[in-house]
């Protein structure tokens, strides 16, 4: 192990506490993850996107929500839910649309010279 200095110790208490900082979001983030995987009924999903229960089974007989199924019980997860259904259904700005306009119109007239 290396020995400090007095004068070096400004620098490796900041640098500690960087790291704790670090460290400290890190484990939030997992945790909260953590909370996330727990699986919800169809009560719970139905509070968290402030759809009806009978909405949320439709949904599930198109197939359009991620969801398990074991024995007669639905069962969701919401970094699932929150990925695959509400995240999907993003609208694009109108900045959004231009870009990929200009981005195709240059693509396609590239391909015309």
């Amino acid at each position: 192990m290396e020995v400090l200095k007095f004068e070096q110790l400004p620098n490796v208490v900041t640098t500690l506490t960087n790291e704790v900082r670090e460290l400290k979001a890190f484990l939030l983030n997992k945790a909260e993850t953590l909370q996330q995987d727990n699986p919800l009924t169809i009560k719970e999903v139905a509070e968290l996107l402030h759809l009806s229960v009978p909405t949320l089974y439709g949904y599930v007989q198109r197939n359009e929500i991620p969801y398990h199924k074991k024995g007669n019980r639905l069962y969701f997860f919401k970094t699932e839910i929150i990925e695959d259904f509400v995240k999907t259904g993003k609208q694009k700005t109108l900045n959004e649309l231009e870009a990929e306009t200009d981005e195709y119109l240059s693509n396609k007239n590239k391909g015309l010279k």
